[in-house]
């Protein structure tokens, strides 16, 4: 069981809540899925997000993106246009089908795979309007095959296709974000084994696709509630919908202001152990995603992760900047997350 299901598997579920809403038939906005005052819309950036062209990176500039937001748009990275294009057109393929066939893939209670509402809706009292199908390895084909029995061909080659692209990419992102810390190869020998000699697993991953139906009132609805990933970091498809939105700490609070999308880009979303390996220095930030009148939206988070038995801990020989968390096993980290939520990161503070 890879680290990411673990972290699925002790997510308390209430079995009302892993179907989602048929939002096809939806006229009004239910009041299970109003949440409890209008969501304001979000500032004007002061300052833009980052964009950086993987083609020739500067590391002052990945490590300020990594430092001050925790979030940046990547250019230029080598996932083909056409790769995009038809992974989108997959998602909307998918999402795109009755209620009474999604079902037929429904997740189980015990599975962290197939369709269904997105499992951090289990600690909020509203839900969401979005829905959801998850993916990791063989599963995929199986779920494919109870959705299109004699035409699931196309859609598993293509999600097959990105997968494999986006672990070549989360590898290359992995090492140049590590390395802009001065932390080695060596010191992630479970990021590229053929390289170190390593023998332990690799890199786990895990994509989840997400939908967010056209809304009839979306300021009072949430498409996806805030919360940081408990990944290394995720790589997000976001297409040409806006959406995703970002929490920026402020001296008098924080604000959300939304992250455009730009044509051809990835987002780069840093997650809870980078925050831990950087002792504190990359951000882990909250984000949420909104909903629209007008637009179906789809998006898709690819979270990348060390082995669920790895120890983990700050790397950081800086006597000035003694450890801010403790060593921890990254299965106790999931366990944490899965029942303290966005809480989890202050339980392993030294």
């Amino acid at each position: 069981m890879s680290s990411v299901t673990q972290l699925f598997k002790n997510i308390p579920v209430n079995r009302d809540r892993i179907i989602p809403l048929d939002f096809s038939n939806a006229k009004t906005l239910p009041e299970s899925h109003v949440w409890s005052k209008p969501e304001p819309e979000p500032e004007p950036m002061i300052r833009p997000i980052p964009v950086i062209s993987l083609f020739n990176p500067e590391q002052a500039i990945l490590q300020h993106a990594c430092e001050e937001w925790g979030v940046f748009h990547i250019t230029d990275h080598g996932v083909p246009h056409s790769l995009l294009h038809n992974f989108e057109c997959q998602m909307k393929k998918l999402f795109s089908l009755p209620m009474h066939r999604k079902i037929l893939a429904v997740r189980s209670p015990d599975e962290s795979t197939g369709y269904g509402a997105v499992r951090i809706s289990m600690f909020y009292d509203k839900l969401m309007w979005s829905e959801g199908f998850s993916v990791m390895g063989s599963s995929l084909r199986r779920h494919a095959t109870l959705l299109w029995p004699d035409d699931h061909a196309e859609f598993c080659n293509v999600m097959e296709e990105y997968q494999k692209a986006m672990k070549g990419l989360s590898r290359r992102l992995i090492s140049m974000v590590m390395d802009s810390l001065g932390i080695t190869h060596e010191d992630l020998g479970w990021l590229v084994p053929e390289i170190t000699g390593s023998r332990t697993e690799s890199i786990q991953s895990f994509l989840q696709l997400n939908s967010y139906p056209v809304c009839p009132d979306p300021h009072l609805a949430m498409g996806l509630a805030p919360h940081t990933d408990s990944s290394l970091l995720t790589i997000l498809y976001q297409g040409n919908v806006p959406g995703l939105e970002i929490q920026v700490p402020e001296e008098e609070g924080s604000r959300w202001i939304g992250v455009e999308p730009i044509e051809g880009s990835l987002v780069v979303i840093m997650g809870d152990l980078s925050h831990i390996i950087s002792n504190g220095r990359f951000k882990s930030t909250m984000h949420r995603a909104v909903v629209n009148k007008t637009h179906h939206r789809v998006s898709a988070a690819y979270f990348t992760g060390p082995p669920k038995n790895l120890q983990v801990g700050p790397l950081t020989d800086d006597k000035d900047h003694p450890p801010i968390y403790r060593r921890l096993i990254w299965e106790e980290y999931l366990a944490a997350k899965a029942t303290h939520f966005n809480k989890a990161l202050t339980l392993f503070r030294c």
